[in-house]
């Protein structure tokens, strides 16, 4: 991807942090210097400007799992942990607790947005299973793990519980990974 596409992809998040789904392609080019024309070489609208946005944050959410993946210095249940909360390092600053206005306004950027989260478990799944082969965890259908991590996180994006109880989404992720790792007894 160039630089200039980068570039306003970026701002894309700065705008949607600031205003959520009320920013404009006026205020892109404003903050860019650019003209609104350059925008559109780019993208020919709002919703493919907004779906290549998606897919460039989940490539870069799959460089930071690997990343994870690779690091030598991490226990496999640290891994784990790491893995399920991977946010990208370049994108750690959106708040995805405004996802759900995508929801009613911008339907299919939402399913694309939530489609990408229940893809591409392998990886995942192959270390909750080596966890679980050597006693680290407890043996659980890793189905319903799947399906209890893509719920909750789903859940977290499709409304503004999470901005309305003043709880960070990153932190949401970290809370849910403990309880799901370690229950919630005291």
């Amino acid at each position: 991807m160039d630089n200039l596409k980068i570039r306003i992809i970026d701002e894309v998040i700065r705008q949607f942090n600031e205003k959520g789904m009320k920013f404009t392609m006026d205020d892109i080019s404003a903050a860019l210097h650019i003209s609104k024309k350059t925008i559109y070489k780019e993208f020919k609208d709002k919703d493919q400007l907004f779906m290549e946005t998606v897919d460039y944050g989940f490539s870069a959410l799959k460089e930071k799992e690997a990343q994870i993946i690779a690091d030598d210095s991490l226990g496999l249940v640290e891994k784990l942990s790491k893995l399920i909360t991977c946010l990208p390092d370049k994108y750690q600053n959106i708040d995805y607790r405004l996802i759900y206005q995508l929801k009613d306004k911008h339907p299919e950027i939402y399913e694309k947005f939530t489609g990408r989260i229940s893809r591409d478990w392998k990886d995942t799944e192959i270390l909750i299973k080596e966890a679980m082969d050597r006693g680290l965890i407890r043996e659980v259908p890793i189905t319903v793990v799947k399906l209890m991590l893509e719920g909750a996180v789903e859940k977290f994006l499709g409304t503004e519980d999470l901005t309305k109880a003043r709880i960070d989404y990153e932190a949401s992720l970290e809370m849910m990974i403990d309880i799901l790792l370690n229950g919630i007894s005291a």
